[in-house]
């Protein structure tokens, strides 16, 4: 089904790629748009999940439009700034209830681009603890934003 998908995005076909989006696994749909985006570096995988959104928004696919921008799609120019938007609203939906969507917002304090400014990520950082005491990556976070400032 991957290269059925595939194709329908390719060719702009969104309604017939959603018809194979709604009957596949989600964990499945992610992983094939991934590895196409790979595969072919085109801002359509990007435009499909898009068209998804507005049709119904979820957490689910923020994080994959997420992740597609900062992985596949990463060299296209803006990607990292598109990141950020799904970003948040992914930690809007959740009520900055869901460490992980937040630690999303962190890691984009460390990209060249450098999006999220120090003080946001010490914020975003507290958050997390306040919701996970043990979460390594907002403590290291932390403990690096901490000594950071006081040089």
């Amino acid at each position: 089904m991957s290269k059925q998908l595939e194709s329908y995005i390719l060719s702009g076909n969104f309604k017939e790629a959603e018809k194979l989006y709604q009957i596949m696994d989600f964990r499945k749909f992610d992983d094939e748009i991934i590895i196409s985006a790979y595969d072919n570096c085109n801002i359509l995988f990007y435009t499909f999940l898009h068209y998804l959104l507005m049709k119904e928004e979820s957490v689910a696919l923020h994080n994959l439009a997420f992740t597609l921008l900062i992985v596949p799609l990463v060299p296209i120019e803006g990607a990292y700034h598109c990141a950020l938007y799904h970003a948040q609203r992914a930690v809007e939906l959740t009520n900055e209830q869901d460490t992980g969507d937040l630690e999303l917002i962190l890691f984009l304090h460390t990209v060249p681009d450098k999006l999220v400014s120090d003080e946001k990520a010490i914020e975003t950082c507290h958050k997390i603890l306040a919701l996970d005491p043990t979460n390594k990556i907002a403590k290291s976070s932390l403990k690096e934003l901490q000594r950071k400032k006081t040089k």
